[in-house]
């Protein structure tokens, strides 16, 4: 197939949906944001898709591609499984519906595993072929990249690593289990321990504000931070014995304010005893999914369907 120089990127998110037209080398020629309304269901967030789509497309676009929270089959391309922040998303036809509506060819993924191709192409990941990515917001998401390819697992679910096991019996997670490393490292986890620490006065709203109150030096901020960059530097170095990348990727809201705790982060790794995993922060911010959905499209061409030996699909980038 002959290379794509124009596509549409598409990022689905709970709150808003973002849609850019883009050249091959990242340029953004044309975008639109529109609230995603998600308590609508199905049939409305689909509507917000096609309009955000109908915003930006024009006779030059060849492809299109969307990064959309959720477990998603890339080879088919339906949406497995999605939480309640995209009520009726579970079970969705979505190649099928947007290549049939536009005439195009189309590619789904994780919004994560998105941000990461992004990273990968024009960001903090760009020099790097075997990656992993945390994105720390309101959960945790997370992305591998080995030798080039993304790795999705048997079931679709490689790459949550919010909800690997970070403490034996320890807190509850939305998803059922106890003791999900987002419910450590999360931006809604450095409110709820925040609020734990100082009881039921003068509770934290959110991340920004516990970061508002560590700027201020209180001391339960302070604590709190810690012990969430304690918690972080420890789950790098056990998913670098496990992966052995060349690097991590640090994206997600959290970010935003990572002046006040990447240095944190940097101590806690300087203290284990082995050489400490290369560490950065992403670069393209809320956009990485966009461009990341973007690159999905312009390489079309390869074969979605490609399976390792151990039986993971993956996709060459």
């Amino acid at each position: 197939m002959q290379a794509m120089n124009v596509v549409i990127g598409v990022d689905i998110g709970g709150t808003k949906l973002s849609a850019a037209r883009i050249d091959a080398h990242g340029q953004v020629l044309l975008s639109t944001v529109v609230p995603t309304d998600a308590r609508g269901g199905q049939a409305h967030i689909l509507g917000r898709l096609y309009e955000a789509i109908d915003a930006v497309i024009d006779s030059d676009v060849q492809a299109i591609g969307i990064g959309t929270a959720g477990k998603i089959d890339v080879v088919s391309g339906q949406v497995v499984y999605a939480s309640d922040n995209l009520p009726g998303w579970t079970g969705t036809q979505l190649k099928a519906l947007v290549s049939t509506r536009y005439g195009l060819p189309v590619a789904i993924d994780n919004d994560v595993n998105a941000a990461l191709l992004g990273e990968r192409w024009l960001g903090a990941a760009r020099r790097f072929a075997s990656v992993v990515m945390l994105a720390l917001g309101t959960g945790v998401g997370g992305a591998v990249l080995m030798r080039g390819a993304l790795v999705r697992g048997h079931t679709w679910s490689a790459g949550e690593i919010g909800h690997m096991i970070f403490q034996a019996h320890g807190r509850p997670c939305n998803c059922g289990l106890r003791g999900c490393l987002e419910q450590y490292v999360s931006g809604t986890a450095l409110a709820v321990r925040y609020n734990e620490r100082v009881g039921a006065n003068d509770t934290a709203n959110d991340a920004r504000d516990v970061f508002a109150r560590l700027t201020d030096g209180d001391p339960f901020a302070i604590e709190v931070v810690d012990a969430f960059a304690a918690d972080l530097a420890l789950a790098i170095r056990s998913l670098q014995h496990i992966l052995d990348p060349e690097a991590f990727i640090i994206g997600g809201g959290v970010t935003n304010a990572r002046a006040l705790w990447w240095h944190r982060l940097e101590a806690a790794l300087e203290a284990f005893s082995d050489a400490r995993p290369a560490v950065y922060a992403a670069e393209l911010g809320n956009e990485a999914t966009l461009y990341g959905a973007a690159k999905l499209a312009l390489e079309l061409n390869i074969r979605h369907d490609e399976v390792n030996e151990g039986g993971d699909r993956n996709l060459t980038t």
